[in-house]
């Protein structure tokens, strides 16, 4: 098995000898070409991290990681930085990244071929070694700090930096992507996409089940309108933006492709999910079968063609048509008379979103959210139109896919 655990016992992983060449680990970090992973949720993003977690050119870190919000926000970095009260911070802020036991959503407390593992990070030594690498020509700023942590996380694991050619940061939102640039100028950006009927069923489904705060119209509206912008929301931010569909996933030519847009070689770990070297089937509520140890088309299943209705994907096919066919989704034909009927049908509910009108709903809910549900929905249908006449005006979705013959 690829893997290691830090333990806490007297034998360290690590050769923390004065000998190792902390200078040049920075020099080196600070030479690696920066990607940032994107996504438009719940489209696979962090099951992509997972095959690339164990990739020896592959510097990355423990799923999502919302760096430079910590930084903006510590109190550690607001006048003389304390490098020892701002990494005590951060392993705070961070602890179930270097102690996987504590992410319970993400289902990393079971990790293994038994799922009884988890990843549990000497935090005395990572904190020596970030230490080290700063002291070894890392200015204790926002893009230094970060390498060291980054450097210093895949060194516990017992990783050999020296081979890492690429940098990936998995920001998550688009939104985030500023911060980052500053820091790592010209990042090429990769967006995680999905079937869009699918992507909105398992996004609205699966959030109601993570969080009751999400179980909204507003919810519901942002998670449509962000699968519907798609990789357009990070074009602002950089000329190389390019989109990996989850459902390519178990296909090794596509990993080819993918490793070739990365600068990377192909190497056989990308076939396995894990975290740390574990092995992983995915968070609580979209976990693969026990046996399962990569893709597996099963955790695509959320049976979308069953819970939307007929009127539903009626629009979607309508509205999202050119971005079906761009992405080489099942679709069909439009003609003449859909423009006229989903114009009316635009304003009707969707099936997934009738619920926050139903009288059980609200009268289980206070009337200022009722009234935030009623804005919501008046913008959701908005939103729609807007899409419709941008399709009737000559909008046609077109993206740069990672494909089999990608060069």
């Amino acid at each position: 098995m690829r893997s290691h655990i830090i333990d806490d016992s007297s034998n360290r992983g690590v050769n923390m000898s004065n000998n190792v060449d902390y200078n040049g680990l920075m020099k080196h970090l600070d030479s690696l070409k920066p990607y940032a992973l994107i996504t438009t949720g719940r489209t696979g993003s962090d099951f992509l991290q997972s095959l690339l977690d164990s990739h020896t050119e592959v510097l990355t870190f423990n799923g999502t990681f919302f760096f430079h919000e910590f930084w903006q926000s510590s109190r550690c970095t607001n006048n003389n930085i304390n490098l020892s009260d701002l990494l005590d911070q951060f392993c705070g802020c961070f602890i179930e990244k270097f102690k996987s036991k504590y992410d319970y959503k993400e289902r990393k407390d079971c990790l293994g071929v038994d799922g009884n593992q988890s990843i549990d990070i000497d935090l005395i030594e990572f904190k020596k070694i970030v230490t080290l690498l700063l002291d070894g020509g890392g200015e204790l700023i926002s893009k230094n700090f970060m390498l060291a942590i980054y450097g210093a996380y895949a060194i516990c694991l017992k990783q050999d930096i020296m081979k890492k050619k690429i940098l990936l940061h998995h920001i998550h939102q688009p939104g985030r992507l500023p911060d980052y640039i500053k820091d790592f100028p010209n990042p090429k950006i990769l967006c995680m996409t999905r079937d869009p009927r699918s992507n909105f069923v398992s996004g609205v489904e699966n959030h109601r089940l993570y969080e009751k705060t999400r179980d909204t119209e507003a919810f519901l509206f942002g998670t449509i309108q962000r699968i519907i912008i798609d990789a357009y929301a990070a074009d602002r931010f950089s000329d190389d933006v390019i989109t990996l569909k989850i459902e390519d996933l178990g296909r090794r030519c596509i990993l080819l492709s993918l490793c070739s847009w990365l600068g990377i070689k192909y190497e056989n770990t990308m076939i396995e999910s894990t975290w740390g070297g574990l092995l992983w089937r995915g968070d609580r509520v979209s976990r693969r079968q026990n046996l399962e140890k990569g893709f597996s088309e099963k955790m695509l299943d959320n049976k979308w063609n069953k819970k939307l209705s007929t009127k539903d994907k009626y629009i979607f096919n309508f509205i999202m048509n050119d971005r079906l066919l761009n992405y080489g989704y099942d679709c069909n034909k439009i003609y003449l008379h859909d423009y006229f009927i989903v114009f009316i049908l635009l304003i009707f509910p969707l099936k997934l979103e009738m619920r926050y009108f139903s009288v059980e709903y609200m009268r289980n809910s206070h009337y200022r959210l009722i009234i935030q549900n009623i804005f919501s929905y008046a913008r959701r249908v908005r939103f729609f139109y807007k899409v419709y006449f941008q399709k009737l005006f000559g909008f046609k979705f077109l993206r740069k896919l990672i494909v089999c013959d990608y060069k």
